[in-house]
């Protein structure tokens, strides 16, 4: 039994008066696509149908010189046509046809179009149109007669290519359309009786189409999002290249803290600008009070890739927002690091901040315990820790089956001395979370650049 296309073919081959044609003529009569046409043939030979032979054909392809001539005609035909049967000088036609003139004289005198006495071209001929237009134009007319004078004049390029000829195998063939699909018509009329009816394979399985889904990172920190929304939370974002100022002396990190040195910060060249000198002023008392030396303006003015989201929550607290508030923020920090299976150059941070009247440090416990619990983590404690913006401050920690109790965070209620550089006269407290390593925990990863794996194959089995 024949396939539609297989069938397409035979005819096709039946309606040649040699009984036969090349795989690229079948292709280009029937709008099948020529590997197709391959296939097909095999199987056609396979079932006796047709034979095949292979054959080496001799292509002739026009140049860029021979389109160009197919277009503006030969030289010497352009010299005729300039001329109009009457003659004229050499230094008249250089004006008209340029370099091409030289060609044109040499080929025309070569084909006895004109002759040439003292400084005037004399035409032999009225009109002219050389028989290489001919074979541009058609270049099925070239053959092992005239090719030689058009590819010495390169116009045309030769190539050699095999091709597949499939010729029937008997002129007697006759083709059945086998009934594909079984109607009311078809049993009413017994056409079921005549032709013989196509085979399905029920138990070929389907073609496997995989469908899209979201990078299962990208996933995660969507649902971190939506729990810091559904907590109450207000989402605010910030640039990546930011100023000193608010990702470290903002914050009373002092200038000379090692944080700030070029190993631990990615230093981008030029200043920024602190538009608000009231505010320059008190972070500039700030550190003189607190820390004891000269605080330096261009310092805090340099531009660095902001090593801490908590510069988002610094440029927050720096608009003076009236209390109660609730903000987070998440997106990529950079810091220089030599890259393995825990360290990355860049990473990802959610900071949170609260500010609210009588806003107390169990008050900030009792959230982050809410926000752990809500990704998934049911067990925390919390641990003394020390961080520069924040007085009391904790490390988080996360029991992880299988691994045990891990750090997640450091948070605090923000030290007094920021409250009043900014001029906020309510409590607030802070926190900070890796993103990318409480993934990588969460997820069983043991190596932090899965997280950005993009081989597909890894990222469709992945089952988090």
């Amino acid at each position: 039994m024949l396939s539609e296309n297989e069938i397409k073919i035979v005819e096709y081959l039946k309606s040649r008066p040699n009984k036969s044609a090349t795989a690229e003529e079948i292709s280009d009569s029937l709008g099948i696509p020529l590997s197709s046409i391959y296939s097909l043939s095999q199987l056609l030979k396979e079932k006796g149908y047709v034979r095949l032979e292979e054959k080496k054909l001799t292509k002739y392809e026009l140049t860029d010189e021979g389109k160009l001539r197919l277009q503006r005609g030969m030289p010497e035909d352009v010299l005729i046509k300039t001329l109009n049967g009457q003659s004229r000088k050499i230094s008249e036609l250089k004006e008209l046809m340029g370099n091409e003139l030289e060609i044109a004289l040499g080929w025309a005198r070569r084909k006895n179009l004109i002759k040439i006495e003292k400084d005037s071209v004399i035409p032999l001929v009225k009109d002219y149109q050389s028989p290489e237009v001919d074979l541009l134009r058609d270049p099925s007319k070239i053959n092992d007669n005239n090719y030689k004078q058009l590819l010495a004049r390169k116009l045309i390029s030769v190539k050699q290519e095999t091709a597949l000829i499939l010729s029937l195998a008997r002129e007697d063939i006759t083709v059945v359309k086998p009934i594909t699909y079984i109607t009311t018509d078809i049993i009413k009329n017994h056409e079921w009786e005549k032709a013989p009816i196509k085979e399905y394979n029920v138990e070929a399985e389907p073609p496997f189409y995989p469908l899209a889904k979201k990078h299962f990172f990208k996933e995660f920190l969507e649902k971190l999002r939506d729990v810091m929304i559904n907590l109450g939370f207000t989402e605010v974002k910030g640039n990546y290249v930011e100023l000193e100022f608010y990702n470290f002396d903002l914050l009373f990190q002092a200038q000379d803290h090692p944080a700030r040195e070029i190993h631990d910060s990615f230093m981008i060249e030029g200043k920024g600008e602190v538009k608000d000198l009231e505010l320059m002023n008190r972070v500039k008392e700030m550190h003189k009070k607190g820390w004891k030396y000269e605080w330096e303006p261009n310092i805090a003015l340099r531009l660095v890739l902001r090593s801490q989201t908590t510069a988002v929550t610094s440029r927050v607290l720096s608009s003076r927002p009236r209390p109660p508030i609730r903000t987070f923020t998440i997106g990529k920090v950079f810091r220089p690091d030599s890259i393995d299976a825990t360290h990355l150059i860049e990473f990802h941070q959610l900071d949170g901040l609260v500010v609210e009247n009588g806003f107390a440090f169990r008050d900030l416990l009792g959230v982050l315990k809410e926000i752990f619990y809500q990704i998934g983590i049911k067990e925390i404690k919390f641990k003394p820790a020390y961080f520069p913006f924040t007085e009391p401050s904790v490390e988080v920690y996360g029991k992880i089956e299988g691994l045990g109790w891990v750090e997640m965070s450091g948070a605090g209620l923000l030290r007094p001395e920021i409250l009043e550089a900014v001029g906020i006269d309510s409590d607030a407290g802070a926190w900070g979370i890796g993103i990318d390593r409480l993934a990588m925990l969460l997820f069983g990863l043991k190596d932090i650049r899965l997280l950005y794996a993009n081989n597909v194959d890894f990222l469709r089995n992945f089952r988090g």
